[in-house]
């Protein structure tokens, strides 16, 4: 699996998603612990990006719908709790989660050499 050069590592910070397009697949690149962390830039509730979510403790969250993810692993940490940053009840969180279950973020293999991030998009 090839790695493509996805940014240059001072552009990737702790607690920011720096957003790039690979081969037209729209990545996310933050750190945690320092560590180069990469995801397919995509909300798995309804695809919309999550450069704006707000990370915290290795956890990013959606801006839109409150679904929250670990950045290290890809998995769900809670699903749809709201709109804009809105808290909803459980109730209506159903509704808004439209029958759709929670999976996890696509997470994409980084690494880090002289100065450059690279991806696999494999």
């Amino acid at each position: 699996m090839s790695q493509l050069e996805a940014a240059n590592s001072g552009d990737v910070r702790q607690g920011a998603v720096h957003a790039v397009t690979l081969s037209g697949t729209k990545i996310g690149l933050t750190r945690v612990d320092g560590a180069v962390q990469a995801f397919v830039n995509k909300c798995p509730h309804l695809g919309l990006p999550l450069t704006k979510g707000k990370i915290k403790d290795g956890v990013i969250t959606c801006p839109f719908h409150g679904s929250s993810f670990n950045l290290c692993s890809g998995a769900a940490q809670d699903w749809v709790t709201g709109i804009m940053g809105v808290n909803l009840p459980g109730a209506v969180r159903g509704v808004i989660a439209m029958g759709k279950t929670p999976h996890g973020l696509a997470k994409l293999e980084a690494s880090e050499v002289d100065g450059k991030v690279y991806v696999s998009l494999g």
